[in-house]
């Protein structure tokens, strides 16, 4: 006996099928500050354009779902660009619910895309069942590939993706204090510290043995200047 969909855009009222975020971490985009957030990796750059969203669909929670949002997009995960602030409407928690449209983002280049609630119905929680973005391939970014500033350094991991160990090498030309931060993808931080002074090449052991299977991302600050490298843990 086999079971279907028959109505692919309907959306279920359980409150586990969508993302749900009740204390605030620190946004992958500095300017967004303390926030409720949810960052999409495409894994590849690709050319964005319309949206389809279903907001948080919980009969018992409806003032969780998102209202103003902040959408923001980035190549490389450093480095981002507002592409507008936008309402998402309210769910109405029935079973039939099929979502509204969303922000058409008009062949925008991006692997990242952030999205930062301004503010929500109500509720002590965010709340965003699902989206749907059409895209089409673009210019491919490896996630293993170098990540740099051009005015001061680089940072590059290996291996990546990992099992136990990889390893951070930075190239620096300007010998000025670094600072690193390891968070998850929630923002709540692994480890952190500082690797001092140095000009030309530094390696650093990142040990992850202990650290679930998952994408974490690793931020470098020197002297203003900011880069992020993302890491995959895998078993």
């Amino acid at each position: 006996m086999g079971w279907a969909q028959c109505y692919p855009d309907r959306h279920s009222t359980n409150w586990f099928d969508g993302w749900v975020s009740c204390e605030a971490f620190p946004n992958p985009n500095p300017d967004r500050g303390m926030s409720h957030w949810i960052m999409y990796d495409f894994g590849q750059t690709y050319s964005l354009n319309k949206t389809h969203v279903w907001n948080s669909n919980d009969p018992a929670n409806l003032d969780r779902g998102m209202r103003n949002v902040n959408l923001d997009y980035s190549i490389d995960g450093a480095h981002w660009t507002e592409a507008g602030t936008f309402i998402f409407d309210q769910a109405d928690g029935s079973t039939i619910y099929q979502g509204f449209e969303g922000p058409d983002l008009s062949g925008i280049k991006a692997r990242y895309v952030l999205i930062t609630a301004v503010d929500n119905y109500g509720g002590p929680c965010y709340g965003l069942s699902e989206i749907r973005f059409h895209a089409e391939e673009a210019a491919t970014t490896d996630i293993q590939d170098l990540t740099s500033h051009e005015d001061c350094f680089s940072v590059e991991a290996y291996p990546n993706p990992f099992v136990t160990k990889s390893r951070l090498i930075v190239q620096s030309q300007c010998e000025k204090e670094i600072n690193y931060r390891i968070t998850d993808l929630f923002g709540r931080t692994i480890s952190s510290g500082v690797i001092g002074k140095f000009s030309g090449f530094y390696s650093m052991e990142i040990d992850g043995k202990n650290l679930p299977a998952g994408n974490y991302i690793v931020s470098i600050d020197q002297n203003g200047q900011f880069v992020q490298q993302h890491l995959i843990k895998v078993e």
